[in-house]
């Protein structure tokens, strides 16, 4: 550690550098860009649900399951994007339930969904930056 007594602040890293980080703007930009990227997600299901991009060009002749979790998405994406946005903490919430559950239809239910591991990936690392960055948060707050 640094020779000042400060043993908060990793050897090595600049002290300008360190001290000009924001741990708060970091998580506020990192859950503005996840909005952004729920939203284009939720407007593509409601592509899907109007019939584009199905093959037959009618959302109805996919299986129930497929029907029922496109509809489930299409709100909860949405959703979950304004509550990020406006950084609320019910849009986190929604997120991690929209999140979660898809997460669990590509690993448990794969007959009906196939398996989608980039898509789970995503999910699961965002997720876990979040809880990161979350934390890092909370610990730099209590120091002020």
């Amino acid at each position: 550690m640094s020779g000042n007594g400060d043993s908060r602040r990793p050897e090595g890293f600049d002290a300008g550098l360190w001290n000009r980080f924001d741990a708060r703007l970091t998580l506020v930009i990192y859950v503005r860009l996840l909005s952004t990227v729920f939203l284009v997600a939720g407007l593509l299901r409601w592509a899907t649900i109007l019939g584009l991009g199905v093959p037959s060009g009618n959302f109805l002749t996919l299986s129930s399951p497929v029907i029922v979790a496109t509809l489930f998405f299409a709100v909860a994406d949405l959703v979950a994007a304004v509550g990020l946005w406006l950084l609320a903490s019910w849009g986190t919430v929604v997120w991690m339930i929209s999140a979660l559950t898809e997460t669990a239809l590509y690993s448990a239910y794969n007959p009906q969904f196939g398996r989608n591991y980039p898509l789970m990936i995503f999910h699961i690392g965002t997720v876990a930056l979040y809880a990161v960055l979350s934390a890092y948060y909370e610990r730099t707050r209590d120091r002020l």
